[in-house]
């Protein structure tokens, strides 16, 4: 899949009110059963950028900053701050290597479905130094109607948690796309098998499961929840009146993420 060098900035809109662009990086450490992801949903017609990012795993307590009311960026660069959040994103080299910074306050979310009430929890200083190495070409677009890419390869970097700071190194997805989001519920994740990173986009949820879909996304289980498919914890996040169910999964399929949007 070829893409001009362009692809890596940031895109002018269409103009339509539900046109959006999304950076979404991904991570699983699948070994320490542990990962967390970082999107930024730029929205022109209303102002504003939303900004997620989560920490989850075995045993310990989901972690999220949440954000709704970040600023656009200006001009070509993807560095904002807001109320208790500071962030940049820079491409380095383009489809190569990408680094993301953050510093903001989060919650500390138990269980995860309080995100679904109003994300209320103990607050947590969050900091983030992340480097996103590629490998290998660009892939389509993970959202099916949008021009876009997704990038495989590795992360590693630095977590802050108040006074806590580790260094990470895992298995990297991430995925830049621009233009309008589907509106019908949708399932889609990518895992690892066999130290092999593979797509698993399962695309438009029928009607048929719907009412399992949706009764997933409401209790948000951990376990198995499909054959084969093991979630470790939940990273759930809401914005437009829709809800994002993100899942770190390790079991018999390998490791990595999915997402249920409702």
């Amino acid at each position: 899949m070829t893409l001009p060098i362009g692809s890596e900035a940031l895109h002018d809109s269409t103009g339509h009110p539900d046109w959006v662009e999304v950076w979404d990086q991904w991570f699983v450490i699948p070994e320490e059963r542990q990962g967390g992801y970082v999107r930024l949903t730029i929205r022109p017609h209303d102002g504003v950028c939303w900004y997620w990012a989560a920490l989850v795993g075995l045993g310990r307590p989901l972690v999220s900053v949440l954000a709704d009311d970040v600023p656009l960026p200006k001009g070509t660069s993807m560095e904002m701050r807001g109320p208790g959040i500071w962030t940049e994103t820079t491409v380095l080299r383009p489809f190569e290597h990408l680094t993301t910074d953050l510093e903001a306050f989060g919650v500390s979310v138990d269980p995860a479905t309080d995100v679904w009430r109003g994300a209320w929890g103990d607050r947590v200083a969050v900091g983030l130094e992340l480097d996103w190495d590629s490998e290998g070409e660009p892939g389509p677009s993970p959202v099916p109607g949008t021009s876009g890419y997704r990038l495989v390869g590795s992360m590693h970097g630095e977590v802050l948690l108040d006074d806590a700071r580790w260094e990470i190194r895992g298995i990297g997805v991430r995925d830049h796309w621009w233009g309008l989001e589907p509106e019908v519920p949708v399932w889609r994740g990518w895992a690892s098998r066999d130290g092999e990173l593979i797509t698993s986009d399962l695309g438009a949820v029928n009607d048929e499961r719907r009412p399992s879909i949706d009764a997933i996304v409401e209790a948000l289980p951990v376990g198995e929840i499909e054959r084969g498919v093991d979630v470790v914890g939940w990273a759930p996040a809401a914005g437009g009146g829709r809800r994002h169910a993100r899942a770190l999964v390790a079991g018999e399929r390998g490791a990595g993420w999915f997402e249920i949007i409702t």
